[in-house]
């Protein structure tokens, strides 16, 4: 028994003394080259990407109205606007837009049903004072202004969809990344 004992001691030793040495590793751990704020929503993959040098839309927790500054840096937990450090956890609100196709054509309907209602209420105000003495033709005048005007409503109603307040909350959260 004792001679398994001391071959398996010498098995041991000799084991252990060629096993490699676990060296640190030689490379160094690259800082981000590229930083960049992404606004993503938990649990899907909507998410959009701000530079530096593009125009954000924000609202801090203190402040009163949204700001719109150029984005100068994004450093650690911040970004940098025109000398100033704004922290993402005081940020409330972020504003986007026309990021997306369906805003583009939302942009776009809403610019054409402006135009079509403000020409609209002109041919009508024109036809209701040109006709005044002929009741059917002041009155198409007037439908047509009463429809121009809804077209211009619905052209409005449209412009507010084209850009996106996101609330910063437990759904949108805005992070920092980096690029190597």
């Amino acid at each position: 028994m004792a001679k398994y004992l001391l071959l398996g001691f010498f098995l041991l030793l000799g084991f252990i003394s060629t096993c490699q040495a676990q060296t640190g590793d030689s490379l160094k751990t690259q800082n981000g080259a590229h930083r960049y704020l992404l606004l993503s929503k938990t649990g899907t993959l909507s998410r959009f990407r701000i530079y530096p040098g593009e125009t954000i839309t924000f609202k801090r927790f203190k402040d009163e109205g949204l700001r719109t500054q150029t984005l100068l840096d994004v450093r650690g937990n911040s970004f940098y606007i025109e000398g100033l450090e704004v922290p993402l956890k005081d940020v409330e609100k972020i504003r986007l837009r026309n990021h997306t196709g369906g805003r583009k054509v939302a942009n776009f309907a809403g610019l054409f049903l402006k135009t079509a209602g403000t020409i609209f209420t002109l041919v009508g105000a024109v036809n209701t004072l040109t006709n005044l003495n002929d009741k059917a033709d002041r009155q198409d005048g007037l439908q047509t202004m009463g429809s121009a005007v809804l077209l211009y409503a619905a052209g409005e109603g449209l412009h507010v969809l084209r850009k996106g307040t996101y609330t910063l909350n437990e759904k949108w959260t805005l992070k920092v990344m980096e690029m190597y």
